[in-house]
C-alpha cells in the first residue's frame, strides 16, 4: 500500500517538479489560448496579441519574463494580462505538491499531468464556459499508462482495476445527474468525470465519490457567496468544472481522511 500522506524529501525531485512546472504552466498559456479556438497549439509560435511581435525565447521564460517587461508586451507596451503568470505559477506549485506528496516518481509524473490538465480545463472553463474534450481525453491517454506503469512497480496490479472501477464510479454519478438535470449540468462535466474517478480510484474507488462531494459542496458554496454580494442569481449558471477540479485536487491529499471517518476508523 502507497502512503499517499508520506512526504518525498528527496530536493531534486522536488525542483525538478518547480521547473516542470513552469514550463508545462508556460505551454499551458497556449493550450488555453488555442484549443477552444480549434487552432494548432504548435504553430505558428507565440506572438503578442495586439501587435503581432513574435515572442523570443527571453520573452517566454516563465514568471521572470512577465516580471521583466512588468506584464506588458516589449514592443507595443500592450498589458498582457496576469493570466499567463497565475497559470504557471498555479501549475508549478501543484508539481509541487505533487512532488512532495507522492514518493514514486512514475506516480508523481502522472499526477502531475493530471494537474496539469485539470488547471487548463479550469481556466478554459472560466473563460468560455467549455471543457474542450481533446484536454480530458489527452490527459486520460497520457496519465492512464503511467498509472498502469505505476501500479506494476509497486506490484499492486489491483489498482489497475481500481482506476478502472473509479471511472465507472464518476461516470455513472455524473451521466445519471446530467439525465435529471435536464441542462442544468454540461456534457464537458460528464466527459471529465471518468478521468477524475480514474486519477482518485487509483488511490482508493471510494475517493471518486470524495472528489465530487468536495466539488459540490465547493460549487454550493461559491454558488451561495456570489449571490449574497449581487455577482449571481438562483438562475446564473456557473461553470462547475473548476469546482470538479478543485474538489478532486482536494480529495487526493485529504480525502482518505473523511473516508476513515466515515467508515469510523
Amino acid at each position: 500500500m502507497i502512503c499517499v500522506n508520506s512526504i518525498d524529501t528527496s530536493v531534486p525531485v522536488v525542483w525538478a517538479a518547480l521547473v516542470m512546472g513552469l514550463l508545462i504552466g508556460s505551454f499551458l498559456t497556449v493550450v488555453i489560448d488555442r484549443v477552444p479556438r480549434g487552432a494548432s497549439v504548435v504553430q505558428p509560435g507565440s506572438a503578442c496579441g495586439s501587435c503581432g511581435l513574435e515572442l523570443g525565447p527571453l520573452d517566454l521564460v516563465p514568471v521572470m519574463s512577465w516580471l521583466i517587461l512588468r506584464g506588458k508586451c516589449r514592443k507595443c507596451r500592450q498589458p498582457i494580462g496576469v493570466e499567463p503568470i497565475f497559470v504557471e505559477i498555479v501549475t508549478a506549485t501543484l508539481f509541487v505538491l505533487m512532488a512532495m506528496h507522492f514518493r514514486q516518481t512514475v506516480l508523481v509524473a502522472a499526477f502531475c499531468i493530471f494537474a496539469a490538465g485539470l488547471t487548463g480545463l479550469t481556466v478554459i472553463d472560466l473563460k468560455t464556459q467549455r471543457l474542450p474534450r481533446e484536454i480530458s481525453y489527452t490527459v486520460m491517454a497520457l496519465g492512464a499508462p503511467l498509472l498502469v506503469i505505476a501500479a506494476l512497480i509497486e506490484n499492486e496490479p489491483r489498482r489497475i482495476y481500481m482506476a478502472l472501477f473509479g471511472a465507472v464510479i464518476s461516470l455513472a454519478v455524473m451521466g445519471a445527474l446530467y439525465a435529471v438535470s435536464r441542462g442544468g449540468l454540461g456534457d464537458g462535466d460528464v466527459r471529465l468525470s471518468p478521468l477524475l474517478g480514474m486519477y482518485l480510484g487509483w488511490l482508493n474507488p471510494g475517493l471518486a465519490l470524495v472528489g465530487l462531494f468536495y466539488g459540490f459542496i465547493l460549487g454550493a458554496v461559491i454558488g451561495v457567496v456570489m449571490m449574497i454580494i449581487g455577482k449571481a442569481g438562483r438562475r446564473t449558471q456557473l461553470p462547475f468544472g473548476p469546482f470538479l477540479a478543485a474538489g478532486s485536487i482536494v480529495a487526493i491529499f485529504y480525502g482518505q481522511n473523511l473516508i476513515d471517518v466515515v467508515l469510523g476508523h
